[in-house]
């Protein structure tokens, strides 16, 4: 390597565009993070030279070139093909059988590498730490990672066949792991709530495709963990909390109150309320926790029947996971009483203002050019 050689790190989010960043050797960052892609062009070959072209500016903008890229790295929302394409990319389905780890490698004939952002979060995770460790995301649904204690990414989300049983619930643990609905009930109760109002909020709720309430392979007993152990789910269960008691109104202006009704944003409103104590941001967040325990439990005991070693740390990144220290404590403590010594923490990326998914695609790139022994 000459001391010019970077990694080029891609982001392709579902929702928030995509950003590049370049990695020097030693894993650094040289820029912060730049958008390479506010909204995505419809045209997948359009697409492609905006990512380009932006990458050339950015590597002229510190004297460099793409003769010093030595890998390139993407983490990609959604579920890839075998060979790396895009098999299901939510929100951006004129991708879906489009190639972009190929598209690159053929643009700039260097290896690239390409995995789920989640998968790549991980990764970014056991960068650092080092050590075995689940990491979950909880953004429009609750994703997550095994990443082995020799930072490989167990059961990555790639080859999806469409079936619910074919997803592994440690990947995908929102829309894999099944809820049960007399479990939901008797947890909703203990905090005062209705879970009929909640499942009636559910029908009615134009977000939510029809066949939500049933859990894996339509089990009509389940429902399926990411409607409520997601940034959307804390807000409908804030929802069903409150009913029809809006004392919480005397806490928040005008424009919060507008903003509660935005599941992307009302995250925040609903965590400065749990700091003031208003009661049912408490019991929102209470019963947040009791449900995250009762997931954790599920794929906790599949998983060490799997050989996940005991009391594996469990890393929290994504801006709803913000929330941990408002629903944190009572899942602790029920997953303790339940024989489960694994602790949640924050992302050590996000502790440190990285962007996990950026790390996690350099940490890609690295690892394909190490392959192919270029240097």
């Amino acid at each position: 390597m000459n001391k010019h050689s970077v990694f080029l790190a891609l982001d392709i989010g579902a929702a928030s565009g995509a950003k590049l960043a370049l990695f020097d050797e030693m894993g650094t960052v040289l820029a912060p993070p730049v958008q390479c892609a506010g909204s995505y062009d419809p045209d997948f070959g359009r697409f492609v030279s905006e990512l380009l072209e932006t990458a050339e500016e950015n590597l002229a903008l510190h004297s460099r070139s793409f003769q010093d890229v030595l890998g390139v790295g993407i983490a990609s929302a959604g579920i890839l093909a075998e060979d790396g394409g895009f098999q299901l990319f939510h929100n951006r389905p004129q991708y879906n059988g489009k190639n972009l780890r190929a598209a690159l490698e053929k643009a700039l004939d260097v290896p690239v590498a390409i995995a789920n952002d989640a998968d790549a979060g991980g990764l970014a995770e056991w960068s650092v730490l080092r050590l075995e460790l689940l990491y979950w995301v909880f953004g429009g649904g609750w994703g997550g990672a095994w990443i082995s204690k020799d930072g490989e990414i167990l059961h990555s989300s790639t080859g999806w066949d469409g079936k619910d049983s074919s997803l592994h619930f440690s990947n995908e643990p929102g829309y894999a792991i099944g809820l049960d609905l007399w479990r939901l009930r008797s947890l909703f109760s203990e905090v005062g709530a209705s879970f009929e109002l909640f499942e009636r909020q559910l029908m009615d709720d134009p977000l939510l495709p029809a066949d939500s309430l049933a859990g894996p392979d339509g089990n009509p007993d389940t429902m399926r963990a990411e409607v409520i152990l997601s940034g959307p789910g804390r807000c409908r269960l804030f929802r069903a909390v409150v009913g029809n008691d809006d004392f919480y109104r005397n806490f928040l202006d005008m424009h919060e109150q507008k903003e509660l009704t935005n599941p992307s944003i009302a995250g925040e409103h609903i965590s400065k309320l749990s700091r003031m104590r208003v009661e049912a941001a408490v019991n929102t967040d209470r019963l947040y926790g009791k449900i995250l325990a009762e997931g954790t439990r599920i794929l906790l005991k599949e998983a060490q029947a799997q050989g996940l070693p005991p009391g594996t740390p469990i890393c929290l990144g994504g801006k709803p996971s913000y929330a941990l220290p408002y629903f944190g404590p009572s899942t602790q403590r029920l997953l303790g009483k339940m024989g489960f010594l694994n602790y949640l923490r924050p992302s050590v990326i996000d502790e440190r203002g990285s962007n996990a998914n950026l790390v996690g695609a350099a940490e890609l790139a690295r690892r394909a050019a190490s392959r192919l022994g270029v240097s």
